[in-house]
């Protein structure tokens, strides 16, 4: 049985941000973050395939 309070996330409990918002952890943008729990998994999921793309720019 699942819970329905839980979902899919990138977090792994490093939350530092670096000068544009973007957590140096995850790689979500603080709105990202923000509005995680509001979004739909299909939305979570979308941006979660972004990420590793979106860290290989900012290293």
């Amino acid at each position: 049985m699942s819970d329905d309070n839980q979902f899919s996330t990138p977090c792994i409990g490093v939350c530092q941000y670096d000068n544009e918002d973007i957590c140096k952890g995850c790689f979500r943008t603080l709105d990202e973050i923000s509005n995680w729990a509001l979004m739909t998994e299909k939305q979570r999921q979308e941006i979660m395939q972004e990420l590793n793309q979106r860290a290989e720019s900012l290293f």
